[in-house]
Order: structure tokens, then C-alpha cells, then sequence
């Protein structure tokens, strides 16, 4: 057993009671009775050398009698006093598991004084606490003569009766560095057990990063250890006094410990051989920031290693953290070196009057955060910007010196560009300083803004166009129609009155995509399930992608409702998915998903909106697998007629339309690209409140689109006001609609309109009226003849409508829309549907 439980199991048993003592005391015993037993009874017989010889035998056996007996006592006594400081009560079977325990445990006493300690622990006390020094078994005072302390207080706490943990020095083992922590628990009134645990963060095969002794734990100034990836090995009690953490607490990342890019920048040293010195920002107690310096030097090899120190730029020049009297006679406020610092631009010191060739010689945090961390002390400076735009470093750098209010426009490396602007300050004693601003966000809202102008300078250009060619286009397509009906099938000229027909049709086409650009279409708003609207056209989404490519829809949960007009979200999905599918088609398919999800407004904030509206909001995102686009495509793909397919396969119209409906309804429209890897459009819609009505009208107006049967006889009767501005439009309207049996009074403008309304002449049970009129529109004149309108029913024709017009129209629910170009048998049937509408209502009131 143990080299401490061994003369304890000795002498745990009398001295007569072991074998070989019992043999020798017996055989004295019979000796010295035998002997004497001789000498008096013999005597004569053996004379008088004979008496001597065993009167000798006799005193010896004596004298051994005498030494077995004191031996007993002493060995009593030294039993007594083992037994008072033995282990209470171990079994030799628990003894025997403690020993092959892998943690080293050591039971002591008190005082420290070590009692037993299992093989692990001796392993350790061989090796690094001088075991064969002495035969005593070394204690934790010895093996970690460095700990500052922490044995002390180890036994001090396990003295009062409580338990307590330190963490140790890194302790060499055999050539291996070694780290552990120490627990200590008391046992009994007269015992401690410790328990040596290897640290949690020791790494194995790790550098030494031992930053110690005692006189540099208490240094002023930080000190620390480091590996490449940024994870601290080590850090003295300043640093994490500064950091406000105890020795047992464990030391955070650099990335959490210097603020901004400082983690990155003091990262990038390694491998440079020489000692390295950086501005940061550490994150002390309370996460209170302080300019800090941070100067590194690494140690090559298969486990580098950055030691490095941290020292404050405070006005006193104190370490952060750490409150300092200022001398009489100074005023507060920052240094120089802080306000360099802390300045919201990119700052550097250069070596060198000549900037194309000087190098850096100081940096502040934000150019280093500018330039992802490359702007360290040694780097030239010119290298920290692109110049493969055409622009030149010779007219960049004369530009920034010539003093001018314009300074030169650079474009700085990174992770992600960014555009700056270059200004130096003359040169002084050969050295100068460069102020970098960075305008990446300027510049980009100068191009969006542009952008939105020219967008915007197009949409009222398209709007107009479109209105004016829907009346040529109502008019001509209402001509034919009409020259139809006396051509039937079978006559000569019916082939070429079809042939107008659908060039009439195509040209409709374009223009309602002119006006879904433009934002002026006529919305009908209505509160939709993006879910249930997905569902109901998926079957037709299945039909526009072709067999290489596979249609995936997938629906978050929650989502709110929209309000929004069905058709025309629709038709945006449609043209995604068709630019989708064309994509695909040259990587010979894939994968078009497309996925709903909720959305709130920091969120549509965060992807790029500049004001979205507080609330719900959903997202609708189409991605396809096709071959992407790149920067100078996406900044044009909205533009209408903009296209990069061949010559005749495309209008340019179709993303332009999905632009238009999603703006028109209040939602923003983002493009993610990359060439080779595919594209994602995701549209964020404002949602409305999922009260008990809205419910109520989405479950009618799935009711309403299930059953929409269509008058088998377009005759009728009734008396319909007529109001449009366009001559032919309203006369062939009128002539179509009086052949079919109804009374119709024409009016080529709102004024007239309300003129015969207000005359009182004539009642009327249809008013079917233009939107876009000189002088009163159509909106004006149903809010001016409302009292005299309350039983008539209206329809309003355009080819689009004002914002207003289309709140109007989801707000009045008796008032219908038909859209240019229309044929003549849509507006009859119009007119049938609503005139019976109207007699239905009569008859139930």
C-alpha cells in the first residue's frame, strides 16, 4: 500500500501476536530456563566452567527477554501515536480504489503536511516536486512553489470548513506542460482532501504561455497570451482587473475583449517577426470602452504563440480602469493621441513625405475596421486601395494634397469595398497624415436616388402612354368587335378582323405591364391568405416550368394576411418564376422554391427598406438555380424593355411589372444574384390585423371566386348613364349596349354627368362611367352624386386608375370595375350581371 498506510498496518498488532517475534520470545524463554535450570541443578557435574558457561547462556537469554519486552512499549507507543493521525477508518479496499483513481488526489493534515497520496499524485510529485529529494512525499506548496497563494488559500478555506477551487500555474510534467486546477474539501476534524483536476481549457501539446512570475502578474500594464485563432491562453491579474474577472474566471476571446476590428487587426500580425504595436478599444469592467494599445511579438512554430502588452492612452496615461490623481495645474481633457483615436474617420500617421511610397507608421481603429484590419504599422500605405478602376495613385494622391474643397475619390480593400473619400495634411519633418472618410453610404443613396428619379421620370412617362393607347385600343378593338358581327365565320375578311383582334390583344398586353410599372393600375384590394393564393394557382405555376425543373413551395406558420389585389400578385409570382424558369434552362434545370415566411419591420428595415411601416409584415421569396447575374444586370433588371435575352424572346416588361405591383401595394421588392449560383427575389408585403371580419370577407370571397356564372343571354333592360371623354369609345359602347334592348344617355365628360343627374329628368339603374376625364373624373362625380346614385349600380372603365380610385373602389362595394381594352361582349356582360344585381336587391328589400 501507500508509503504513509504502511507502518500504520505494521503496527496495528501486538508484538506477540506476529510469527516470527512469537518464535524468537519463546525460544529466549526456554533458553534462559534450560540454562539456569542446568547451572543449579548440574553444576557439580560440570564444574566450575560448566556453571560459568551456562550461567552466561542464562543472562543472555535474559537480556533478549529484556529487549523483546521494550521493543513492545516503544512499538506501542509509536502504534498509538500513528493511529492518532491515520486516515479515519479506510478500508484497505477503499485505499486501494483511491490509488487507482486517474485525477491525483493527496490527503493531509491541517497544516499541509501530506499523509497519503494515490499514485497519480505521486506520479506527479516525482517529476515536479523533487520526490527523490527527500522521502517525504512532496505537498502542493512545493510542486506549485509559484501559485502566489493559491496553496495558502486553499488550506485556510479547507480550515474553516468550507471548499474551495484555484486554478494553478502551467506545471511541467516530464517535459509536458500542464495545467491544472485544485479543489480541496475537509475531512473529519483532522484532514484535507485535495483533488488536482486538469483545467477545462488546457489544450493538450499547448505552447507555454506561462506569463508569470509573481512580479509581472502585478505589472502596470496588461499582459497576455494568445493563440492564431484568438482564443487568450493566459492574462496577469491586470488584465483581469481591467476586464473585471477573478483568477477562477475564465478569460474571454480577443474578439470579446477588443472592440471593432482591434480583434482582427491584432490577428493579422501573425507570422511577422518583428514586435508589432496597434491602437484597440478594450471592453472593460461594465462594458465601459478605453483606447488602449496593444504592442505583439509571436513565437513561430506548430503552435504560435502572441505575447503581447496592453497598455492605456488615457489623459493621465493611467491603465484603463484604473483611477489616477491628476498633477496640479493640469486640465482635463483628451490627449492628441485619443482624439486621433476616437475619430469617426480613418486617421494614419505616415512615414515619409511621399505617400505612394510612405508607409504606415500609426493607425486609428476605424481605418483599420475601413480596410478589414490591413492598415498595421509597416504596410504601405497606397496598398490599401483598389485601383483597377483606371484610376491611378499619381492623380489620387495629387488630388488629396492640392488642398482643394473636392478631395480625391478612392476605393478601399476589404472584405466589401468601399468608396472614401483621400485628404492629406501637409507634410512635417517628412511625415504626414492621412484622413480616409468613408461616403460607401453617400454614394450608394446618390445612386439610388438617381435611379429612383430616373424610375420615376419613366413611370409617368409609360402611365401616360398607356392611357392614351388603351382609349385607341378600347375603340379599335370595339370596331372590330362590331365588324364581326357582320362578318361571321365563313366570310373573306373574318380571318383578318381576327388578325387585328389578337394583335389588338398582344398590344393590351404591353400596356397593362406599362401600367403595373408605372404603379397606375387599377387595384381591386382585397384581404388574401398568401397561402391559400399559392395554393389556388400552383397547378398553373406546374404548367409554366418545365420538366427539367422541380416546383418546391414551402409555407411558414402564422402567417398574417395581406391586403392586396389578388390578380396582380399573381401575375408577379408568374413572371418570377418564368425569369426563374428561363435561367434554368441553360444549366439544363433545377430547383424553383418558393417559401412564405412572417416578417417584421426591422426585418425588411435590416434587408435594405428605407421606411417600412411598423407592424406585421410578410415575405414571399422565389429562388431559383439558375445562372445568376451580376452587379451591373441587377442594378438594371427593373427597368422596363431592359432584357439579356436574345432578340425577340423577351419584352424587358416583366420584371419592370413585378416592380410596379409590389410597389403599388405597399411592399418592397430585393434581388440576391450571384453569377453562376442562382438568384432569390424576395417581396415583403405590409399585413393587415387578422381580425373576426377580415376572416369573414376572405371566406366570402373564396365563395364569391368558387361560383362567378356568366348571363347565357346578354339582352336586357334598363337605363344606363354612359360617361366617357373618348368620342369613338362612347359611341360604339353606347350603339353595342342599345342593340341589346337598353336605354342609353351619353355624357363626354363628369360635368355633364352631374348635370343630368341633378336635372332629375331620369332615373337611372346603371352608371357606367371613365375614370381619367378632364375636369371631374369618375371618382369626383360618384362623391358629388352619392344621395342621387343610392339605388343605381356602378361601373367604372379605365386603363388605370389613381391611388385614391383604387381605395375607393375596395372600399364601396357596390361599385365594379372593367378594365380596358374591353370587347363588346365583356361589357355586355357586365352590364347584365349588374343590372341584375340591382333587380335582386330590389326584390329582397
Amino acid at each position: 500500500m501507500a508509503e504513509f498506510t504502511q507502518p500504520v498496518k505494521a503496527m496495528r498488532a501486538p508484538l506477540w501476536t506476529q510469527p516470527v517475534a512469537r518464535g524468537l520470545f519463546w525460544t529466549a524463554a526456554l533458553c534462559a530456563l534450560a540454562s539456569a535450570g542446568v547451572a543449579l541443578f548440574a553444576a557439580s557435574e560440570a564444574g566450575w566452567h560448566g556453571f560459568i558457561l551456562l550461567a552466561g547462556f542464562a543472562v543472555a537469554a535474559f537480556l533478549l527477554l529484556y529487549a523483546l519486552a521494550a521493543g513492545e512499549a516503544a512499538g506501542r507507543a509509536l502504534r498509538e501515536k500513528a493511529e492518532r493521525h491515520a486516515l479515519p477508518g479506510p478500508s484497505a479496499l477503499a485505499l486501494e480504489a483511491l490509488d487507482l483513481l486517474a485525477d491525483p488526489v493527496l490527503v493531509t493534515n491541517r497544516k499541509g503536511a501530506p499523509r497519503w497520496g494515490n499514485a497519480a499524485y505521486r506520479d506527479i510529485a516525482k517529476t515536479a516536486g523533487g520526490l527523490g529529494q527527500s522521502l517525504a512525499l512532496a505537498g502542493p506548496d512545493r510542486i506549485w512553489a509559484g501559485s502566489d497563494g493559491a496553496v495558502y488559500r486553499l488550506i485556510l478555506a479547507a480550515a474553516s470548513g468550507a471548499t474551495a477551487r484555484e486554478r494553478m500555474p502551467v506545471l511541467d510534467v516530464n517535459g509536458e506542460l500542464r495545467r491544472y486546477d485544485i479543489e480541496v474539501r475537509p475531512s473529519g476534524d483532522d484532514h484535507i482532501v485535495w483533488r488536482v483536476m486538469p483545467s477545462v481549457d488546457a489544450a493538450e501539446g499547448e505552447k507555454d504561455t506561462r506569463l508569470r512570475p509573481d512580479w509581472a502578474d502585478n505589472a502596470p500594464a496588461g499582459l497576455m497570451a494568445i493563440d492564431p485563432k484568438g482564443k487568450l491562453l493566459d492574462g496577469n491579474a491586470t488584465l483581469r482587473e481591467w476586464l473585471g474577472l477573478r483568477r477562477e474566471d475564465a478569460l474571454p476571446a480577443l474578439r470579446d475583449m477588443l472592440t471593432g476590428d482591434g480583434a482582427r487587426a491584432v490577428l493579422k500580425t501573425c507570422g511577422q517577426p518583428d514586435t508589432v504595436r496597434l491602437d484597440a478599444r478594450l471592453k472593460g469592467r461594465e462594458g465601459v470602452e478605453t483606447p488602449v494599445a496593444v504592442a505583439i511579438r509571436w513565437e513561430a512554430g506548430k503552435h504560435p504563440v502572441g505575447r503581447a502588452i496592453v497598455y492605456g492612452l488615457s489623459t493621465t496615461g493611467a491603465p484603463p480602469g484604473i483611477a489616477q490623481a491628476m498633477p496640479s495645474g493640469t486640465k482635463a481633457g483628451r490627449t492628441f493621441d485619443e482624439m486621433f483615436f476616437s475619430a469617426p474617420f480613418g486617421v494614419a500617421r505616415l512615414d515619409g513625405a511621399d505617400p505612394e511610397a510612405a508607409i504606415i507608421e500609426d493607425a486609428n481603429p476605424a481605418l483599420l475596421q475601413y480596410c478589414g484590419g490591413a492598415a498595421i504599422p509597416g504596410a504601405k500605405f497606397i496598398d490599401l486601395f483598389d485601383w483597377s478602376d483606371g484610376r491611378t495613385p499619381g492623380e489620387a494622391v495629387a488630388r488629396a494634397s492640392s488642398g482643394t474643397t473636392e478631395p480625391a475619390e478612392v476605393v478601399l480593400k476589404g472584405e466589401t469595398k468601399r468608396e472614401a473619400h483621400l485628404v492629406f495634411a501637409p507634410a512635417r519633418g517628412g511625415k504626414r497624415v492621412a484622413y480616409v472618410i468613408d461616403v460607401s453610404a453617400w454614394k450608394d443613396l446618390e445612386r439610388k436616388f438617381a435611379q429612383g428619379n430616373k424610375m420615376q421620370a419613366v413611370g409617368q412617362l409609360a402611365g401616360g402612354v398607356a392611357h392614351e393607347f388603351n382609349n385607341l385600343l378600347t375603340a379599335l378593338r370595339l370596331t372590330v368587335d362590331e365588324l364581326l358581327g357582320r362578318h361571321p365565320v365563313g366570310d373573306p375578311s373574318y380571318a383578318d378582323l381576327q388578325h387585328i383582334n389578337s394583335t389588338v390583344s398582344r398590344a393590351a398586353g404591353l400596356v397593362k405591364k406599362l401600367l403595373a410599372f408605372s404603379r397606375k393600375q387599377t387595384f381591386r384590394v382585397e384581404t388574401l391568405e398568401v397561402a391559400d393564393v399559392l395554393s389556388d394557382f400552383s397547378i398553373l405555376l406546374r404548367q409554366i416550368l418545365e420538366e427539367t425543373v422541380k416546383l418546391e413551395i414551402v409555407h411558414g406558420r402564422d402567417l398574417p394576411p395581406i391586403r392586396a389585389d389578388k390578380g396582380q400578385l399573381e401575375t408577379a409570382i408568374i413572371n418570377l418564376v418564368a425569369n426563374g424558369r428561363d435561367a434554368m434552362r441553360e444549366k439544363g434545370g433545377g430547383t424553383m422554391t418558393i417559401r412564405t415566411a412572417s416578417a417584421t419591420a426591422e426585418q425588411v428595415r435590416e434587408a435594405g427598406a428605407p421606411d417600412p411601416v411598423s407592424g406585421d409584415w410578410v415575405l414571399i421569396e422565389v429562388q431559383d438555380e439558375g445562372t445568376g447575374m451580376d452587379q451591373a444586370t441587377r442594378e438594371k433588371i427593373f427597368e422596363p424593355f431592359f432584357t439579356t435575352k436574345p432578340q425577340g424572346q423577351g419584352t424587358g416588361l416583366g420584371l419592370a411589372t413585378v416592380y410596379g405591383i409590389v410597389k403599388q401595394s405597399g411592399g418592397f421588392l430585393f434581388v440576391d444574384s450571384e453569377l453562376g449560383r442562382g438568384t432569390t427575389f424576395r417581396l415583403f408585403l405590409p399585413a393587415t390585423e387578422a381580425t373576426e371580419e377580415v376572416r369573414e370577407e376572405v371566406e366570402r370571397k373564396k365563395a364569391e371566386r368558387a361560383f362567378e356564372p356568366k348571363p347565357a343571354d346578354l339582352a336586357g333592360r334598363g337605363r344606363i348613364l354612359l360617361v366617357e371623354d373618348e368620342d369613338k369609345v362612347r359611341m360604339i359602347a353606347a350603339r353595342t349596349l342599345v342593340k341589346r334592348g337598353y336605354e342609353v344617355t351619353e355624357a363626354e365628360d363628369g360635368e355633364k354627368a352631374l348635370a343630368i343627374l341633378q336635372d332629375g329628368e331620369s332615373t337611372f339603374d346603371l352608371l357606367i362611367s371613365d375614370v381619367v376625364m378632364p375636369g371631374l373624373d369618375g371618382p369626383g362625380l360618384v362623391e358629388k352624386a352619392r344621395d342621387l346614385l343610392a339605388s343605381t349600380r356602378i361601373v367604372f372603365i379605365s386603363g388605370y386608375a389613381e391611388e385614391e380610385f383604387s381605395h375607393t373602389l375596395s372600399r364601396e362595394h357596390d361599385i365594379s370595375f372593367l378594365p380596358k381594352p374591353f370587347t363588346l361582349s365583356q361589357l355586355a356582360e357586365k352590364v347584365k350581371s349588374e343590372i341584375g344585381a340591382r333587380t335582386e336587391n330590389a326584390d329582397a328589400a
